[in-house]
């Protein structure tokens, strides 16, 4: 009988393949401390089921949104000049554009992101596709939604985010200071 209990280092793997850091995981996983996270994937303690069934399932929804985003840009058709991907800043924008990811961290939409591009780059006819992602700023669109008087949908978030490359695109200057 072959043993299918996860290992520390198929913890660590799906964790971060999720967008997850050892803090997000322990508080999915009902408040563990992330130093217990760690001991899991260490190998020094082993790894629940319930855990690891946590973290699979996290992955199984981001394979399927993904899968559901390369199928839909396939439908759409090859976009004229590339794709533009948008990036949310905070928990509150993921949710207000994202319902489903709402209660998720942040990094598991960018791990969304980067696993679109991946399957991207293996997609026939898509491979070489370019592909830009930007943040999304909510005042900034909101206010393109209504002086273009487009509602709000994907497609329009896709619109006014091909607008926002070159806004986002910042040439760097040497002596940039941080603030």
């Amino acid at each position: 009988m072959e043993n299918q209990r996860m290992t520390g280092a198929e913890l660590a793997t799906l964790r971060q393949a999720c967008g997850l850091t050892r803090e997000e995981l322990g508080a999915m996983c009902g408040g563990v401390h992330q130093r217990t996270v760690k001991h899991w994937e260490s190998g020094h303690a082993g790894v629940p089921d319930d855990v690891a069934a946590t973290v699979a399932g996290l992955l199984g929804t981001i394979n399927a949104v993904v899968s559901q985003w390369r199928r839909e840009i396939l439908d759409a058709g090859r976009p004229p000049g590339g794709l533009v991907l948008v990036r949310y800043r905070t928990p509150e924008d993921m949710a207000r554009f994202m319902p489903a990811l709402s209660g998720y961290p942040l990094g598991v939409h960018g791990a969304m992101v980067v696993q679109l591009i991946q399957a991207l780059a293996f997609t026939p006819g898509l491979q070489d596709i370019a592909v830009r992602v930007v943040y999304m700023d909510p005042p900034a669109y909101d206010a393109w939604r209504q002086a273009c008087q487009v509602a709000g949908s994907e497609p329009a978030r896709s619109r006014w985010a091909a607008g926002q490359v070159q806004a986002q695109a910042l040439a760097y200057r040497p002596h940039q200071s941080d603030a």
